[in-house]
């Protein structure tokens, strides 16, 4: 079975940063609270973006420090990464 934090790391090295981001906004194992609100603030960016332009909100800074996070945690092979990774049984 695969883990949804492998799903996100394919979806992160193929740039479907949207895919990604749907998923990993909801994660929190591991990730900060303003990791976690980076990432939903950008995916929310990406599908509300009129909503967010109302409010005045930098909508292309926001997806850019939404989706840095998401590089920065997911954009690394799961052999090279070992946040995330599922600890053995005793």
């Amino acid at each position: 079975m695969e883990k949804k934090s492998d799903i996100v790391r394919d979806l992160v090295g193929r740039q479907e940063y949207r895919k990604a981001l749907a998923i990993a906004k909801d994660f929190r194992l591991g990730i900060t609270p303003k990791q976690s609100d980076k990432m939903t603030r950008a995916y929310e960016c990406m599908v509300h973006e009129r909503f967010y332009l109302s409010i005045n909100t930098d909508t292309q800074v926001a997806v850019r420090e939404g989706i840095e996070v998401l590089r920065n945690l997911y954009g690394r092979s799961c052999c090279q990464n070992d946040l995330h990774q599922q600890i053995p049984k005793p």
